[in-house]
């Protein structure tokens, strides 16, 4: 592939996303906008990526599970085997690492908490430093919380800009189930 193609398909998905959080109403364009960048290239994972943020903002959870499930198994499909590592500080990681991350939410969601478990503890493998937050899904996980509670908590720390609660649940959990190390700088 090309570097202008590669280029037409982030243009796509980035201006998509900008138009997305420009205000309301906007959905329409950045639909139409990823739906081009689908013609250049329909295995492209962060258009789909993209797409459920879209339907998302439409409220079409039927349509954000869809896309969802497409760009986990892409996503599958260009892993066959996992890499050492895969660091979100690297842009083109990051529609991969959302797609196991939503993927592991679905199955939370659906009670399959093994199975959400498993990918969790991927992303922390393959990304150790956890710039997703995905520490905190699964010690929510592991507490018997879903995820919305996992979210309030978070909106909750960022209101009063004290997250100990949330860090009081990793912290609690992780001694429980050893999921997560924290980076040494």
């Amino acid at each position: 592939m090309s570097q202008k193609t590669q280029q037409l398909k982030d243009d796509a998905y980035y201006d998509a996303m900008e138009s997305l959080y420009d205000g309301p109403d906007n959905e329409e364009k950045a639909l139409l906008l990823l739906n081009l960048a689908l013609e250049i290239d329909k295995d492209y994972v962060q258009t789909y990526i993209g797409l459920v943020s879209v339907y998302g903002a439409l409220g079409d959870q039927k349509k954000v599970q869809e896309m969802i499930e497409i760009a986990y198994k892409k996503t599958l499909k260009k892993f066959p085997k996992w890499p050492e590592e895969m660091l979100w500080g690297h842009i083109e990681n990051r529609a991969y690492m959302r797609a196991l991350q939503y993927r592991a939410d679905i199955y939370w969601d659906e009670g399959k908490n093994d199975q959400a478990i498993k990918l969790f503890r991927l992303l922390l493998k393959l990304n150790p430093n956890d710039n997703q937050g995905v520490r905190y899904e699964i010690a929510g996980l592991y507490a018997g919380l879903k995820g919305p509670d996992v979210n309030k908590m978070t909106a909750e720390g960022n209101e009063k800009q004290d997250w100990s609660k949330r860090e009081n649940l990793l912290k609690e959990q992780n001694k429980k189930h050893k999921f997560w190390k924290a980076p040494q700088y």
